[in-house]
């Protein structure tokens, strides 16, 4: 297959590193988890550049991304991953804005209810005073 794409010399170094490590294609989409042999086809033409999933999948069977990408071994500007205590942190107040947001619509619901309660008391103490909603 003919190298066209725009990153033609990752897709040089990536059929290098297919090569070196399985020998062929379909070897390595096999060992990542694809059935579909073409999986790698824009990637080794130089048409598509390597995204985060791929990325994570070629880094699992040992094929070394940042060379692929920057032509240096072991490169990876990709920072390491987030502190746990982090993390959690993260979440735990992810879940909290999602409680309060809750109970924001709760409340906005109540208000409605009490809306609709006042004018229907207003229409029946003044019944010339009633709303009719736009529409």
């Amino acid at each position: 297959m003919a190298i066209t794409g725009q990153y033609r010399e990752e897709a040089l170094r990536l059929r290098e590193e297919v090569k070196k490590k399985f020998n062929t294609q379909v070897a390595l989409c096999k060992a990542i988890g694809t059935s579909d042999a073409t999986y790698l086809s824009a990637y080794v033409s130089g048409k598509n550049r390597i995204g985060n999933i791929l990325r994570e999948r070629l880094e699992a069977v040992g094929i070394d991304v940042g060379y692929v990408l920057y032509g240096k071994r072991g490169f990876s500007p990709v920072p390491a991953g987030p502190d746990p205590e982090v993390m959690a942190k993260l979440h735990e107040c992810t879940e909290k804005l999602r409680a309060l947001q809750n109970t924001v619509i709760d409340l906005q619901k109540e208000l409605l209810d009490i809306n609709r309660m006042l004018e229907d008391i207003t229409s029946k103490l003044n019944p010339a005073f009633t709303t009719t909603p736009a529409g």
